[in-house]
C-alpha cells in the first residue's frame, strides 16, 4: 500500500534527491512534493482514466435553467471531487452534454454519470498507477530539485511509458462491452 510520502520518495529515488518522511519537513524536497503532488496525482487520474477512480452517481438538478442552449445543469460531485465526466446514462444514444464550470448542460431531465474522482486515499491505487505518479511526479519536479533540463526530458519520457503501461493494464480489466453495428459497418460486410 502506497502512501503520499512513499509515492514521493519513489520520485525523489528517481532524481537521486534526499527522502522525506513527510511532506511537513522543512527541507526544499518535502516543499516541492508538497506543491507538485495533488496535480501530478489528478493529472494522471484525469488521463488514464483508471478503474479504481472511477465512480458513478446521480446528479441533482440545478434550481438555475442555462441562459440558453441546454434545458438542464446539473452540479458536479464533490465527494469524490469529480475530475472528468466520462458517460451520461442517457434516455438515448444521441443525447448531447457539456461541461462549463462545475455544472453539466444537457436536454436529459435527469442525468446520471460516470466519472473520474479524486483519490484521497492512495492506498486504493493500482502498483502501475502509482508508478506512473511517482514518474509523473518526478518529471514535474525535476528541473525544479536539480536544475538539470536533459534529466527532465528523460524524466518526461519515462512518465509517458509509465502512464502507457497503467493504461494498457487498466484497459485488459475493463471487461467487454456489446458493440453494435452501425449502417457503415453493415455495408462493409
Amino acid at each position: 500500500m502506497a502512501s503520499v510520502v512513499s509515492i514521493c520518495n519513489r520520485a525523489l529515488t528517481q532524481l537521486g534527491a534526499n527522502l522525506i518522511t513527510s511532506l511537513d519537513d522543512d527541507s526544499t524536497e518535502a516543499k516541492v512534493m508538497d506543491a507538485a503532488f495533488n496535480d501530478s496525482l489528478d493529472a494522471i487520474l484525469r488521463e488514464a482514466q483508471p478503474l479504481c477512480a472511477t465512480f458513478r452517481a446521480s446528479l441533482a438538478q440545478s434550481s438555475t435553467t442555462p441562459a440558453f442552449g441546454w434545458d438542464y445543469a446539473y452540479q458536479l460531485p464533490t465527494d469524490p471531487y469529480c475530475l472528468s465526466v466520462m458517460e451520461l446514462d442517457a434516455s438515448t444514444d444521441k443525447t448531447t452534454w457539456t461541461i462549463e464550470g462545475r455544472q453539466l448542460l444537457t436536454d436529459e431531465s435527469t442525468a446520471k454519470i460516470k466519472f473520474i474522482g479524486r483519490m484521497s486515499d492512495t492506498s486504493q491505487l493500482d502498483t502501475l498507477l502509482i508508478a506512473a505518479v511517482a514518474m509523473r511526479l518526478a518529471a514535474e519536479t525535476c528541473y525544479a530539485l536539480t536544475q538539470n533540463a536533459s534529466k527532465e526530458d528523460r524524466m518526461w519520457a519515462k512518465a509517458e511509458e509509465a502512464l502507457d503501461k497503467a493504461m494498457m493494464a487498466d484497459g485488459m480489466e475493463k471487461g467487454s462491452e456489446i458493440i453494435e453495428a452501425t449502417r457503415f459497418s453493415e455495408a462493409r460486410e
